[in-house]
């Protein structure tokens, strides 16, 4: 929601957001470093699970939206933006999306841009809660950890999976909004030049 309103959500909640996912970073690692054990780590949730999983291409999950740019664009100003987006996405850095599509003060790319990151961290929480992924191991990484290679080392193979799971539901989520957006700029550039 900051971002809409072109401040760095991160950045703006960092003090809070670290505050409390470091504390349990830092404990879910000592635990790990005393035990080797996954499954007695008391935190599901950390620093470094909320970015690896909720936060793929940067703030919204915008590595769906790069790859919906790709494959449906009409207009040759929305694939460039995503040519020069995808390096960054990749390392998790959106900047050039967010102002370039642009999701700043967009209300059609603002409802996928924060719903994405909410159902991908319900259904990484409901993954890891049950079972299906272990829970991330306590390795702290750095938030610019490219995706897939972020789930294995945080959580194996099944961690890895989910993230390209999850890569495939942002794109279906930002699908319509971004057709709408893109349909309603070619309108106008077809219009322009009649």
């Amino acid at each position: 929601l900051f971002w809409f309103f072109d401040l760095h959500g991160h950045n703006v909640l960092a003090p809070v957001m670290d505050g409390i996912y470091g504390v349990a970073l830092n404990e879910n690692t000592a635990i790990y470093e005393a035990t080797k054990d996954i499954a007695q780590l008391p935190w599901t949730w950390t620093r470094g699970s909320f970015d690896a999983y909720a936060q793929m291409g940067g703030s919204g999950v915008t590595l769906g939206l790069i790859i919906a740019i790709f494959l449906l664009s009409k207009r040759e100003d929305h694939k460039t933006i995503a040519k020069l987006a995808a390096p960054m996405g990749v390392f998790n850095i959106n900047e050039p999306l967010v102002f370039g599509v642009p999701i700043v003060l967009n209300p059609i790319m603002l409802i996928p841009f924060i719903i994405t990151p909410l159902l991908l961290t319900t259904i990484t929480y409901l993954a890891m809660t049950s079972g299906i992924v272990p829970l991330t191991n306590g390795i702290n990484l750095p938030w610019t950890m490219p995706p897939i290679i972020s789930g294995f080392i945080l959580s194996g193979w099944q961690g890895a999976a989910l993230q390209v799971g999850l890569i495939a539901l942002s794109f279906g989520i930002y699908y319509p909004f971004f057709k709408v957006q893109d349909n309603k700029a070619y309108a106008i550039e077809i219009g322009e030049e009649e």
